[in-house]
């Protein structure tokens, strides 16, 4: 895992696509395996700054899975997702079929910091 420093000084306008993941253990390996896939992918587009996977280790929540990816700006994130939907189309992977057949659950989102909370 390589280090990441939150530099707002330089990406003022960050984004962080933050993706919940209730993936059972028998998907597991299939999920694992897209979830490589696509990572390979946006790392290599324009704006794509960072990416960690979490794994739940203790409490009540349904998610097992956390993938926090960081992008430079809104516009960088809005590319990378239409750039990740032609690639999805062109390798022929339909996501919403894929974690449906898996029985995977998910909440995904786009979140920035938020500017008015004291962060030092």
């Amino acid at each position: 895992m390589s280090a990441f420093t939150l530099d707002f000084e330089k990406h003022p306008q960050l984004r962080f696509r933050i993706d919940n993941f209730a993936v059972p253990a028998s998907a597991r390996a299939d999920f694992q395996a897209a979830m490589q896939r696509n990572f390979a992918f946006i790392q290599t587009l324009p704006g794509f700054l960072w990416h960690l996977v979490f794994e739940k280790a203790s409490g009540p929540s349904t998610f097992n899975i956390v993938t926090i990816a960081v992008w430079e700006s809104p516009d960088a994130i809005e590319k990378a997702i239409a750039a990740v939907r032609a690639y999805y189309e062109k390798i022929g992977f339909n996501p919403g079929a894929a974690t449906a057949e898996w029985g995977v659950i998910s909440e995904v989102g786009q979140y920035h910091v938020l500017d008015d909370i004291d962060h030092s």
